[in-house]
């Protein structure tokens, strides 16, 4: 089972009605929670955790209580492979030593991006280039921290903001966190990348 972890209502931004049908598709099993639950983490049948879109902006420099939830369950899963979705993606990179590059407005539409075919498991059977669908404000990027840390780029825009090539996805640890700044869920042709997450990386894991 997958445990989705977020307190939102779907809704355009955090996309959680099309992750939800992704899911269902596959009939992959799946539970939502919004709250520190001591009874969630005390469960064995979790196999990997996914933190989806949200529709408020994190800021690293001050301390933000609806963050809290989802620390509580990266702090009680410390082995579980995780998934970070636009703002997933975003509060890995915050909380693996990261930093982001703050913008006024969103960053909407389908864009071409290079995803990195040689190592990830999680892009097993995709092609690259191929156009993914994105939705955020601020942007994810490594710091020396970070990169200390062994986080590495996945996945790069081929043309942001400024023109040039920037990372949207990153591997936070090995064959285990990723975090993805596009929406795999947000159309058909790209949900394999959602269940190459939960064939390749959490099968193993439990295994």
């Amino acid at each position: 089972m997958l445990l989705i972890i977020t307190n939102s209502k779907p809704n355009n931004v955090n996309l959680l009605s099309k992750l939800y049908k992704s899911l269902d598709h596959r009939q992959i099993p799946y539970e939502t929670v919004g709250t520190c639950d001591p009874a969630i983490i005390r469960r064995k049948d979790i196999r990997g955790l996914i933190i989806p879109g949200a529709p408020f902006r994190i800021h690293p420099e001050e301390p933000q209580h609806e963050l809290e939830f989802k620390l509580y369950y990266l702090f009680h899963f410390p082995k579980l492979p995780v998934l970070g979705l636009c703002h997933g993606c975003q509060l890995l990179m915050v909380y693996y030593g990261g930093d982001l590059i703050k913008y006024n407005n969103y960053w909407i539409g389908s864009k071409h991006v290079d995803l990195d075919l040689s190592k990830d498991r999680i892009f097993h059977g995709e092609e690259s280039p191929q156009t993914l669908h994105f939705y955020f404000h601020d942007l994810p990027v490594l710091t020396p921290k970070a990169r200390k840390a062994g986080v590495r780029e996945i996945a790069w825009i081929t043309k942001f903001r400024n023109g040039r090539r920037h990372a949207c996805a990153f591997e936070f640890e090995k064959n285990r966190v990723y975090g993805f700044m596009f929406h795999p869920e947000g159309k058909q042709d790209t949900w394999p990348i959602l269940y190459n997450f939960y064939d390749k990386v959490c099968a193993p894991s439990s295994s």
